[in-house]
């Protein structure tokens, strides 16, 4: 694998530390202020990475926390927004004999709509502790690293501040607090500006990230 030489990353610009302020004071706003919606933390596992790099499978585990707002638009049907921080990136496989990794930590906000499935009834089986979910997120660039041999690189300034993506997910009932929630991420746009990383991706060439998520939901109410 080819070793790759950036210059190093300033922190994130101005102008998306203020939509991220922004993001955060809408979710107070609406968490404190409106009875309607019910709201939780979230914590879990993740594995990931970056389609267009030359490490090919998702060797990157990582973690990803937050808060969450949500409201039962009726029986069947929820619309929950969130903010959470994830680690996403890529590495290198265990049989490669360079360890090389790209570390990408991101403030995620996905809003995301659940479809609960008890209107199915097999045998007179409800499946009411299933729902389906899809959505969309921003991605907020929080921090860049990456290693060559276990050494600090400089990092490239190419790493875009946003990007948005796609999700799939399902989340199972456990308690009627707690959910266990799987989800799949992808990169809808490509999170890189220069040409180093070629996978093509709805109509574009660039780097895409790619995540499989386990988390567990607590609600307050």
């Amino acid at each position: 694998m080819k070793k790759i030489y950036h210059q190093k990353k300033s922190s994130y610009p101005i102008r998306t530390r203020h939509a991220l302020s922004l993001l955060i004071l809408l979710f107070l706003c609406v968490s404190a202020h409106s009875q309607a919606f019910y709201g939780g933390i979230a914590a879990g596992a993740v594995t990931s990475q970056v389609d267009g790099d030359e490490n090919n499978g998702f060797h990157k585990a990582g973690f990803t926390a937050g808060a969450f707002v949500g409201l039962e638009l009726s029986d069947i049907f929820e619309l929950q927004f969130e903010i959470k921080y994830i680690q996403k990136g890529s590495k290198s496989s265990t049989d490669d004999q360079m360890d090389f990794s790209i570390k990408l930590d991101y403030i995620e906000v996905p809003l995301v709509v659940s479809a609960n499935l008890g209107f199915f009834n097999i045998n007179g089986k409800k499946f009411d502790w299933i729902s389906f979910e899809t959505g969309l997120s921003l991605d907020v660039l929080a921090r860049v690293r990456q290693t060559y041999n276990g050494v600090n690189e400089p990092v490239s300034s190419q790493w875009k501040s946003m990007c948005f993506n796609g999700i799939l997910g399902l989340k199972f009932n456990l308690t009627e607090k707690l959910q266990l929630g799987t989800r799949v991420i992808t990169s809808i746009n490509s999170a890189y500006n220069g040409n180093k990383y070629r996978a093509w991706r709805f109509g574009q060439w660039g780097a895409f990230n790619d995540v499989f998520e386990l988390v567990l939901y607590y609600r307050f109410k």
